[in-house]
């Protein structure tokens, strides 16, 4: 049978995104192979670790290769920091029989994922945020299963919050809660849960058939999709979070007013 090969991942794709060692098939170099990610000459924009803010990163013309008798060939993408060029980010690629894997990078995935994330500290608490970091590293190490058992985690705590929300509503029938799926209980929780969960209640057998069924490799596949269903519910809680926030704060300032006789300056 002839070997499948598939397009490569963008350079941003394959550098931000992709974890360690995912392997990728190539038949030729300079046709379907690599040749477009070893002589990349653009710009990426990520977090700087070192300036602590997002930046744009320019690539060093001359990255460094090797070979190995002819059977490994390693090369990297070495990019420098627009506000500092002795901020660096390095990138290392192995192509090996057909295979290419990007075999290590700095910063980690995690690093650069983490300022992004650290807004949903506040929706998932301490704990749970750690949950979602080390969800990010499994993968980056080929952890597949073990992220996808943080996942769940994160996605039956906010189950939970809403039930202990619903269950302070007149007329909760908690036994019909016990006894339902995790769908059905979605659908019951559907006034105190963001729309898109609501509307995406399968991503839980997701998650379940990730834990149970999936191998280390179909797990890795389908995380990309699975995270950023996650962070679409996160996104709908902090933003009413931020509301909620809002109204206290208007409603605080407006009785003050109303307490000073409407005077701004009282």
């Amino acid at each position: 049978m002839d070997a499948k090969f598939i397009d490569l991942p963008s350079a941003k794709e394959i550098c931000l995104s992709v974890p360690l060692y995912e392997e990728f098939q190539y038949d030729n170099e300079k046709q379907n192979g690599f040749f477009a990610l070893e002589q990349f000459e653009g710009t990426l924009d990520f977090h700087c670790t070192e300036c602590g803010k997002h930046s744009v990163f320019t690539v060093r013309k001359n990255n460094y290769a090797s070979n190995s008798h002819y059977t490994h060939y390693i090369f990297s993408l070495l990019f420098h920091c627009s506000r500092n060029k002795a901020h660096q980010a390095l990138f290392v690629f192995r192509a090996h029989k057909g295979i290419l894997q990007k075999i290590g990078q700095i910063p980690s995935l995690v690093d650069l994922a983490l300022p992004d994330l650290r807004k949903y500290r506040q929706v998932l608490g301490e704990n749970r945020f750690k949950e979602l970091a080390r969800a990010i590293g499994l993968t980056t190490h080929g952890v597949g299963i073990g992220a996808f058992v943080y996942l769940r985690r994160i996605f039956e705590s906010l189950i939970e919050g809403a039930h202990t929300e619903a269950s302070k509503d007149s007329g909760w029938d908690e036994n019909a809660y016990t006894r339902s799926r995790m769908d059905e209980r979605i659908a019951l929780l559907k006034d105190h849960l963001p729309n898109f969960l609501v509307q995406n209640r399968s991503l839980y057998g997701i998650l379940s058939v990730g834990v149970h069924t999936l191998s280390e490799t179909e797990c890795l596949a389908a995380f990309p999709a699975v995270r950023l269903a996650i962070e679409l519910i996160l996104d709908d809680l902090l933003e009413q979070h931020e509301r909620q926030a809002k109204l206290k704060s208007a409603a605080k300032s407006l009785a003050a007013l109303k307490a000073s006789g409407g005077r701004a300056d009282a």
